[in-house]
């Protein structure tokens, strides 16, 4: 059991990462698709901060959630530090990604963003739409879940 367990947090922990290390070129390159996402937050709620600041936050607490879940905890097993401290670093990983994958759900869900997003465009113009973003943050917040649910012990103490 305690394999399988160490499975799902690693495995959990490199999916969420690669979803956000890779989203990190498209925030922070000024590319159409977050530019819509976040200039349609901004319309619909009147909130300023949404573009162009809110991809920087956004990819800012991404790359951070990706270092705490598989960077650090893989540079404190090179140093044979203890289990404790890769559970927290996993653990706050995983927090930071439920948190930032419960707004990405909760803004395709209940606002005209919905679910289906453009990812190809020509001439400044959407030609594809996809739910792969909504999808692929289900299965974030997912893992993410599971992980705070299987490191708790290293926040507890236990």
């Amino acid at each position: 059991m305690e394999i399988l367990k160490r499975i799902i947090i690693w495995a959990g922990g490199l999916f969420i990462s690669a979803i956000f290390v890779d989203s990190l070129r498209f925030k922070f390159a000024g590319h159409p698709t977050p530019e819509h996402i976040f200039t349609t937050l901004r319309d619909w709620s009147g909130i300023g901060l949404f573009f162009p600041a809110g991809p920087w936050v956004i990819g800012l607490g991404e790359l951070l959630a990706s270092f705490l879940l598989v960077i650090i905890p893989v540079a404190l097993l090179l140093m044979k530090k203890g289990d404790g401290l890769i559970g927290k670093s996993q653990f706050l990983g995983a927090l930071i990604a439920f948190g930032i994958m419960s707004g990405a759900i909760i803004f395709h869900l209940f606002t005209p963003l919905g679910i289906e997003t453009p990812v190809e465009w020509a001439n400044g113009e959407p030609t594809k739409y996809s739910g792969a973003l909504f999808y692929s943050a289900c299965a974030s917040w997912l893992f993410a879940a599971l992980i705070m649910i299987l490191r708790k012990g290293a926040i507890l103490g236990k």
